[in-house]
């Protein structure tokens, strides 16, 4: 078959949601910029001062809407921060994301990007992986 491109993207979190990912507090990630094509995974790098990558996150489901929705959606699922938070963030966009995430695995070992996806620079928002590079990120999760 041919070699496909995954539906998996890199995303730069801050440390503190990181956190709060791994310990299930957070189930929601929230994005100004969104991909557009179907995304299936997340693969969670936390940025400075930490710079590992940190987790694998399937996604459940994209929800798209206004400030007033997502905070709806952050109050159901968890969305690991505050009201203030959520609309400074969104501040000067109509509408943002919500990616809901199903099952959370952690890496054995958190790893460095350059050791993670040798080549890859952390990205500002997201980049998509090859399916040799999720697959490589796969198999170090627990």
């Amino acid at each position: 078959s041919m070699q496909q491109k995954s539906r998996a993207v890199l995303i730069s979190v801050h440390p503190i949601y990181v956190s709060k990912i791994l310990s299930g507090e957070k189930r929601v990630e929230f994005r100004r910029v969104w991909a557009a094509h179907k995304v299936t995974h997340l693969v969670v790098y936390a940025t400075s001062p930490e710079m590992k990558v940190k987790a694998i996150v399937e996604v459940e489901d994209v929800l798209k809407g206004s400030k007033s929705v997502l905070w709806e959606v952050a109050k159901e699922y968890g969305g690991g921060l505050t009201r203030n938070e959520l609309r400074n963030y969104f501040d000067g966009v109509s509408r943002g994301h919500a990616i809901i995430f199903n099952e959370i695995k952690q890496l054995k070992k958190f790893l460095p990007l350059t050791e993670a996806i040798p080549g890859m620079r952390a990205p500002q928002s997201y980049a998509y992986l090859t399916n040799a590079q999720f697959e490589a990120i796969k198999a170090m999760t627990l």
